[in-house]
């Protein structure tokens, strides 16, 4: 194959590649190669068919001032100046909107989902928006107390009693707050926000179902009254499915009736009014902010106040909630306290990564639809900090969840001054309204918790089907394993599982190298992945007809290189040599002989960054292709100068050739580097082309015919 000699090619002073032969057989673009160094790129506006091209100036860095940072950090800066009476009506009305349904909900979770008193879940709606509004960034979101982390906590507690009956529920409850606070508050210091895209949503929709059908048979045991049964077994009492069959073994002769009828009528007229919003809210759209929660609560103090349903019928009720612990902050770092941390550390540190990874879903939701900016690590303060102040208050563990934050945001609400509004209305709930709420039977509560259960399983099915659909069947793997471990272990059990699978596949995709073999397109400049399918006319997936240049290796790497995956590069670098295709199966028979490698050309463009460990195993390899004398070039390396540093640094580009035009070790493009290795081999030719040795040659007298 004849190349365009190298000299053919010229730059102008411009940096244009210029071709000065009579057929551009090898032609180069005319952009700004890898070659070229940053004071080259000279500042130009020029029009091309109607197109203006202009170069980008990067201004220097300004110093930021005190001023600037504060805001940033302290988020309620941001939209104090400009709050005005219009904006706080609107955060008031919504505040007051989302407490007629969160003050319920909240003392739900507390007694029939984490087993503390309810004045855990209402101080949690009064304490952690307030420090929310402060460090919050997301304007709509509501924080509070959550489902899934209510019945982490509830088993926790529930175990911790089972072990030492001596402990109490508030002193565990406000342990695990902080724990989790304080992990939260941590990793937002220590900037570990990305972790967030380790879990998967697939994990978090097998966890989350898991949960509802968790929280249906922790609530059914209450609303048919059989808490007061002891079982013949304790651990009949843990494991979600040793509780089904708990329920099925002292269910039928043990349930209290009026207690079920109550239920049963709080279930229907609950779910009736779930079905009439859904089936009218797109029509009038004032059904979102209807309490249909508060008119079940209302309507079941009324008549359990009327009836006297305690009295009469043995129903259950809350009774009074004190409200001297208010008066007193908690220590978490008391005698009693720090000796249970070591034990209580796990359930802490999921409630922390769960709680955040369900926070960051919502924020990331209402941050595309209000076109916000979501700094993870902002919302790992604020989370954090959140939950080490209401901890001195022993509140559930507190997070931000969308379903609320939607509502706040449809209410009218444009500040996180609406939390703050929320949690005065329950302030006020607490001092005022607790001899009322004391009438409320226990057995809604958990009529409420059922169906929330039910909610997070509506979604389910639809991401089920979209994932089998897509013929995502680790996703589909991801979702099953989850649920079943918390279904039939524990819910530890199943995020351990989950997080484990999840982080395998992490790993396994960064360990990964995508290395690329290119071919030429016949009578085309363009390389394409020798290993790709192309789209014919017809819509039928062919193997396109390329050309492999024959003495010639050439090697994409489209991604950054980092210990991770610079040894897979190794191997596969083996295998194009050894198969000519990168997806060929180790154990296939060798198609290409080592002397068919005789130039080794990497394109890098797209590798943005190379670690030390990489650049180490990548000499490693140029090291090897020297003492076989195979020629390397380097084509498309970025302009970044971490990049090209390191390549120096680590000897990469001593062991590449060399490109005369630049006195560089890199070529702007694939073209040049062929054109190039067409030059060292017409030298090469030119050396070495001498007449056949004599028969008293050096050569012939070592041989074996002497």
């Amino acid at each position: 194959m004849a190349f365009q000699d190298l000299n053919a090619v010229l730059l102008d002073k411009k940096g244009t590649p210029t071709d000065t032969s009579p057929s551009k057989k090898y032609g180069t673009g005319s952009c700004i190669g890898a070659d070229t160094s940053f004071n080259d790129v000279q500042s130009t506006s020029t029009s091309t068919v109607g197109l203006k091209f202009s170069t980008v100036s990067f201004p220097e860095n300004e110093r930021v001032t005190l001023k600037d940072t504060i805001p940033y950090y302290l988020p309620c800066f941001s939209w104090i100046p400009t709050y005005s009476v219009k904006k706080c009506m609107g955060d008031f009305i919504a505040g007051l909107s989302l407490a007629s349904f969160q003050i319920p909900l909240a003392m739900s979770y507390a007694t029939s989902v984490a087993h503390v008193p309810p004045l855990c879940g209402l101080y949690s709606l009064v304490f952690s928006p307030a420090v929310y509004t402060v460090l919050g960034s997301v304007p709509q979101m509501i924080v509070g107390p959550e489902s899934a982390i209510s019945l982490i906590l509830g088993q926790a507690i529930e175990a911790r009693l089972s072990e030492d009956p001596k402990l109490k529920a508030i002193n565990i409850c406000l342990v695990i707050t902080f724990i989790s606070g304080l992990v939260l508050l941590t990793g937002g210091l220590l900037r570990l926000g990305f972790l967030e895209n380790v879990l998967s949503r697939a994990l978090l929709r097998g966890f989350i179902s898991g949960v509802g059908v968790i929280m249906v048979i922790t609530s059914l045991v209450v609303e048919l009254k059989l808490n007061h049964v002891t079982p013949t077994r304790q651990e009949h009492y843990h494991s979600p499915f040793e509780k089904v069959l708990f329920i099925m073994k002292y269910g039928p002769e043990n349930y209290h009736k009026p207690t079920a009828i109550l239920s049963l009528v709080a279930f229907v007229i609950l779910m009736s009014l779930r079905i009439f919003k859904k089936r009218y809210g797109k029509k009038f759209k004032w059904l979102v902010l209807l309490p249909d929660i508060l008119v079940v609560v209302a309507l079941s103090i009324f008549v359990s106040y009327k009836m006297h349903l305690k009295s009469r019928y043995g129903i259950e009720i809350i009774n009074d909630i004190p409200k001297d612990s208010m008066k007193h902050l908690k220590n978490p770092f008391s005698n009693v306290n720090v000796a249970t941390f070591k034990d209580l550390f796990s359930t802490g540190f999921m409630v922390a990564m769960l709680g955040f990874f369900e926070s960051a879903t919502a924020s990331k939701s209402l941050g595309t639809s209000y076109n916000l900016a979501i700094s993870s690590n902002r919302e790992l303060i604020a989370l954090g900090s959140m939950n080490v102040v209401g901890s001195m208050f022993a509140i559930l563990p507190a997070f931000g969840g969308y379903g609320r934050s939607k509502i706040n945001a449809y209410s009218g609400a444009q500040t996180t001054m609406s939390g703050f509004f929320m949690g005065l209305v329950t302030l006020f709930t607490i001092q005022f309204l607790l001899p009322i709420i004391r009438y409320i039977p226990v057995c809604i509560l958990s009529v409420i918790t059922t169906v929330v259960g039910l909610t997070l399983l509506e979604e389910a099915p639809h991401d089920l089907k979209f994932h089998w659909r897509c013929k995502g069947y680790s996703e589909l793997t991801v979702f099953t394993v989850t649920l079943l471990a918390t279904l039939f272990y524990s819910l530890e059990a199943g995020i351990y599982i989950g997080c484990a699978c999840s982080i395998i596949n992490v790993i396994k995709h960064s360990a990964k190298s995508r290395i690329q073999i290119l071919g030429r397109v016949p009578g085309t400049e363009t390389f394409i992945n020798a290993d790709d399918y192309q789209a014919n006319a017809a819509g039928y997936f062919i193997n396109p007809q390329i050309e492999e240049i024959e003495g010639f290796l050439i090697v994409k790497i489209a991604e950054p290189l980092t210990f991770t995956n610079a040894d897979d590069l190794k191997m596969r670098l083996h295998r194009l040599e050894k198969h000519g295709s990168a997806v060929t199966h180790p154990a296939a028979p060798r198609s290409r002989r080592k002397e068919m490698t005789e130039n080794v050309i990497f394109d890098m463009k797209g590798m943005t960054h190379i670690d030390s460990s990489a650049a180490q195993t990548l000499e490693e390899i140029l090291s090897a292709y020297n003492r076989r004398d195979v020629h390397v070039f380097l084509t498309n390396v970025p302009l970044t100068e971490k990049v090209r540093e390191r390549l120096v640094t680590s000897g990469v580009a001593e062991l590449c050739e060399r490109n005369t035009i630049t006195n560089s070790s890199y070529f702007s493009t694939i073209e040049d580097a062929l054109t190039a290795a067409d030059v060292i081999a017409q030298r090469h030719n030119q050396q070495y082309h001498t007449p056949p040795p004599s028969i008293f040659s050096n050569t012939l007298l070592n041989s074996s015919m002497a």
